[in-house]
């Protein structure tokens, strides 16, 4: 008999991903596509501890302190950059706020940025690393560490993950 227990542990083909950001400037990387469960799959997601921009290639730092370098030559596939081209507002001193005006800033649309305020750029590393040294003063900074965003976990469909089983033995 088919239980949702057993669905729950049925292995599927995952892609997994992060995306961090650092000002307005984020990054998406794609994990890798794993056949496994949605819990381990959203396990794989989570596992990005940090990641650090330099001047000519990424570090992804893992939780288990575990770490792999990107760089043009080696997995440029797996990432792309996005800028948020909402204009900035003016920072907001929180603190001397009431709570109903925090309330009301927690829904202000100026501040919130949705998929519409994103644009994508096909940048290399070196170009993203020298966008952040000019937009924010920081020629004399030699890396950027970029904070966590989001993560996502996508199901491939049936026919697809077929053609990852075939591949894949």
């Amino acid at each position: 008999m088919y239980t949702s227990s057993k669905a729950k542990n049925q292995r599927h083909s995952f892609v997994v991903g992060v995306e961090y950001g650092h000002e307005d400037l984020f990054l998406e990387l794609e994990l890798g596509t794993f056949r496994t469960t949605p819990l381990h799959a959203q396990r794989i997601a989570n596992s990005v501890n940090s990641i650090i921009l330099l001047k000519d290639h990424m570090v992804v730092i893992f939780k288990n302190a575990e770490s792999i370098t990107i760089n043009d030559d080696f997995l440029k596939q797996v990432y792309k950059f996005r800028v948020c081209i909402k204009p900035k507002l003016p920072p907001l001193e929180l603190s001397v706020l009431t709570h109903q005006e925090r309330e009301e800033f927690i829904r202000n649309q100026a501040y919130i940025v949705t998929e519409e305020d994103m644009k994508e750029v096909s940048w290399d590393i070196k170009t993203a690393f020298q966008y952040l040294q000019q937009e924010y003063e920081a020629r004399d900074q030699s890396h950027f560490l970029f904070t966590p965003s989001s993560s996502y976990v996508i199901p491939l469909s049936t026919h697809v993950q077929q053609e990852v089983q075939h591949a894949t033995y």
